[in-house]
């Protein structure tokens, strides 16, 4: 199997979740990939900068705001293109990175938008290039669908850096068909605390740690062989669209892995073991 070069995982935690345990995330990966170096740390923004001088993390902020604030898409029913934003925009994303996360919500960017502004900063803060960087947000992403002509929210965006969401781990994969035909009925919203919790994942939901293992696993899969996904629901690389396949895969499947990606698997340790 010809791999591609990996030296160590870095994950980072910007999504200021209180049930989001970053090390148990970390320790998963390193007995998941034996022989793996896994190191965690905070916030991606202050990792980055808080090496610097501070005329020089302020450079690196202040370019980092106009990043995000091209990032920010301002019409779901059309293909996102970078443009200029005005002053208030670019001043409202520089104050937002001057917070502890997890920062304001309600704002969506483009997904593969968002990996190059974080990219950006991450190339002054001294990562080795061949290190797969995993950062773990709380700020909504989505991608443009070339089959509808709109934008779809994402939990997780493969690239360099590979980026996972908790607010898309919510609101991504559709919950079940009952929801929907409750809403189109007249019942109203159904209020995802009282009613068939367990049939989704909610907002600081404790089984988010675990179901997170899994999208770990796909990143890490995919910076070795560029195959990310598996088709068999049960797999953790299972790439569900419902919620329901999501906590399935994740949570309640026979094993871990399909036989064919716990033979991958087998492999990949080896390779990194030798």
């Amino acid at each position: 199997m010809d791999l591609l070069p990996l030296s160590c995982v870095h994950i980072f935690d910007s999504s200021g979740s209180e049930t989001f345990d970053i090390e148990a995330l970390a320790a998963y990966g390193k007995d998941l990939f034996r022989g793996l170096d896994v190191e965690f740390h905070g916030d991606l923004v202050e990792f980055c900068t808080g090496s610097h001088e501070h005329p020089d993390a302020e450079r690196l902020k202040n370019e980092l705001a106009v990043r995000l604030a091209q990032a920010r898409v301002t019409d779901p029913y059309s293909r996102h293109e970078n443009a200029v934003h005005p002053k208030p925009i670019v001043d409202d994303e520089r104050r937002m990175l001057d917070r502890e996360p997890p920062r304001p919500v309600g704002i969506f960017y483009d997904g593969f938008d968002l990996c190059t502004a974080y990219n950006m900063v991450l190339s002054n803060a001294g990562v080795p290039s061949d290190s797969l960087v995993v950062v773990v947000t709380n700020q909504l992403f989505g991608t443009c669908d070339e089959g509808d002509g709109r934008y779809h929210a994402r939990v997780i965006i493969l690239g360099s850096p590979c980026i996972i969401s908790i607010s898309g781990l919510v609101e991504a994969p559709a919950r079940p068909r009952e929801h929907y035909l409750g809403q189109q009925l007249g019942f109203g919203k159904l209020d995802p605390q009282e009613n068939m919790p367990e049939k989704w994942l909610r907002r600081d939901d404790p089984r988010t740690t675990e179901v997170l293992k899994g999208y770990l696993a796909q990143t890490v899969f995919y910076q070795l062989t560029g195959e990310p996904f598996c088709e068999e629901r049960g797999c953790r690389l299972f790439n569900a669209h419902w919620q329901e396949d999501l906590l399935y895969s994740q949570l309640d499947g026979a094993g871990e892995f399909c036989p064919y990606h716990e033979q991958m698997l087998a492999r990949l340790t080896g390779a990194i073991d030798g």
